[in-house]
């Protein structure tokens, strides 16, 4: 494989999906790197100066489509579920309230329960999702994100499936949380 560094200096998307289609990419594992961004994006955004320095959602959504094509193609064990769930734990919430929170901070969607028994949760305005339309569920990473933090609320390990995408048609994407035993 080889190390490439990319700057995209054009605004023309099919340029950029052409360098990271046709490319290799070595990735470190650099935990303070992970736990400096996600303790950023803990962090409220209260004034507009810090949302311009975010990375606008279009480009992150191209990012993950290109990643989650190379994985089938791949045929790589390493999924977004997994680096969902590696984030969610990183976030390391206490309670429902603080991964709520930091879904609405980050205008990931409305994160809402939609039913206790089982437990499901409901993202109402996925961020990822909107203008999207696939045959199946492609919130991998939220899923991942939610079965971390849930293993830090519940202190249990988790599985989280998206039963429903609003990528899909569906109202809302839904996450079915349970416990493994």
């Amino acid at each position: 494989m080889k190390n490439m560094r990319v700057e995209l200096k054009t605004k023309d998307m099919k340029e950029f999906y052409k360098i990271f289609s046709e490319s290799e990419f070595i990735i470190t594992d650099d935990s303070k790197l992970i736990n400096e961004t996600v303790n950023y994006l803990k962090k409220k955004y209260k004034n507009s100066t810090t949302k311009k320095k975010l990375i606008p959602l279009d480009l992150f959504k191209a990012i993950v489509l290109i990643m989650m094509k190379k994985i089938k193609e791949l045929d790589s064990e390493i999924t977004l579920y997994d680096i969902g769930y590696e984030f969610g734990k990183h976030l390391n919430p206490k309670r429902y309230s603080d991964l709520k929170k930091f879904f609405k901070e980050n205008n990931l969607g409305t994160l809402k329960v939609d039913s206790r028994k089982p437990l499901v949760l409901k993202v109402e305005n996925c961020s990822f999702c909107e203008d999207l339309s696939f045959e199946e569920p492609i919130c991998y990473f939220d899923a991942g994100l939610i079965a971390g933090a849930y293993e830090c609320i519940l202190k249990k390990p988790v599985v989280v499936d998206e039963i429903k995408c609003m990528a899909r048609g569906d109202d809302a994407c839904y996450f079915k949380v349970e416990v493994v035993k």
